[in-house]
């Protein structure tokens, strides 16, 4: 069957004068004494007062905390540990505390209040039923701002490539439900249940992504004008903020890792809508190969093998990732922001996250390695 373009509706994109990141880290809320999940979002966002930056999520033990658009992810980094500081102090009126990872270790979907602040969350579950009121999974989102949607496109398309090594960086979610998934990153697997989510396709053209809003909008698949935000791809276009979003990595338990992997993003973005303007780039890489290496780093994370040609030829994810660091460098030093690119090596030179999570759990409880992820929060603050 021929599938037949017809555009109708135009989606209007709101361009970002500056390349700013902003990061969104989906939080849990556990218990200081069980360390399970506890359901106290409402007065959490209630007391802090600021639905832009502390916000609701599906589940009443989830908060959302946002920083603003910056352009020097110091200020990023600052104003996240602010608002987490203000959070725990929230937290701990209520005997409970904070922590950030892909999944929880022990908690069942099965004891989460769904947010009832907001009648779209219920109409969520009742759509799609047991794939949602599963979906106890926590993610970390980072925006970079766009001047122009035919940028946008090109950045979308491209760093599609690099998305399993944002995973690879990122994955801290081995436990499912109690039990040890032998993955890096089970996180993915549970949340690709949902329709609209994994791997997009490449656009390569604004048309074919207003197309692409337009054919689920009239097959009631999508609501009319804010559809784009039920598309939950591992990389999307957020035409009102004007910025290409990346969706793919874990919440990842210390702030100052997450800043890192962020500025990554960041820097790479950059580097890539600017060999877009310099006619740079080369076709989007198939879905296929992309593929295989988001599964490496699913199972193996930072120990994985990246297939870096079509040829099949490999190399550890650890030196893609330090070879490209060294190629945004310069753009990101322009930011002001190198010392936070920089702590990536933080992630590589230190026992890999998710190595630790297991050996903790092999040495205590997995209530125990909950009050360690606090510990690893709490002081990746700013004190």
């Amino acid at each position: 069957m021929k599938l037949k373009l017809k555009y109708m509706e135009q989606v209007t994109f709101n361009p970002s004068k500056k390349s700013t990141v902003g990061v969104e880290v989906e939080a849990q809320i556990v218990d200081n004494n069980t360390g399970d999940l506890v359901n106290i979002a409402e007065n959490i966002v209630n007391g802090f007062g600021n639905e832009d930056r502390v916000k609701h999520e599906l589940y009443l033990s989830t908060v959302e905390i946002t920083s603003s658009p910056a352009l020097d992810s110091n200020d990023t980094y600052d104003e996240l540990s602010s608002i987490f500081k203000k959070v725990l102090d929230l937290a701990t009126g209520f005997n409970a505390g904070l922590i950030a990872a892909g999944t929880h270790p022990f908690a069942l979907y099965e004891d989460q209040v769904i947010t009832n602040v907001n009648p779209r969350y219920e109409e969520f579950a009742q759509k799609y039923g047991w794939a949602v009121r599963r979906l106890l999974t926590f993610g970390m989102h980072v925006h970079v701002g766009m001047d122009s949607k035919e940028k946008a496109v090109a950045v979308h398309d491209e760093i599609r490539t690099y998305l399993p090594l944002i995973l690879a960086l990122s994955a801290c979610s081995p436990f499912w439900r109690g039990k040890d998934t032998e993955l890096y990153c089970s996180r993915l697997s549970v949340f690709q249940g949902l329709p609209n989510t994994g791997l997009p396709e490449p656009y390569l053209d604004w048309k074919e992504y207003e197309q692409s809003l337009e054919t689920l909008v009239a097959a009631d698949v999508i609501k009319k004008g804010i559809g784009y935000r039920q598309v939950w791809k591992d990389v999307r276009i957020h035409p009102a903020y004007g910025t290409v979003e990346v969706r793919i990595a874990d919440s990842m338990p210390s702030l100052v890792d997450t800043v890192a992997v962020a500025t990554f993003v960041q820097g790479l973005a950059i580097k890539i809508g600017n060999d877009w303007e310099e006619g740079k780039l080369n076709a989007p890489t198939p879905n296929w190969l992309i593929e295989r290496n988001r599964w490496a780093a699913i199972k193996d994370g930072l120990n994985a093998k990246f297939i870096v040609d079509l040829e099949g030829r490999t190399l550890p994810i650890k030196e893609v990732i330090n070879n490209l660091t060294k190629e945004i460098e310069s753009i990101v030093t322009s930011l002001g922001s190198l010392n936070r690119l920089l702590e990536l090596e933080n992630i590589f030179k230190s026992d890999n996250m998710v190595d630790n999570m297991r050996n903790f759990h092999k040495k205590d409880t997995l209530d125990g390695l909950v009050k360690e992820l606090q510990k690893i929060l709490f002081q990746s603050l700013d004190m």
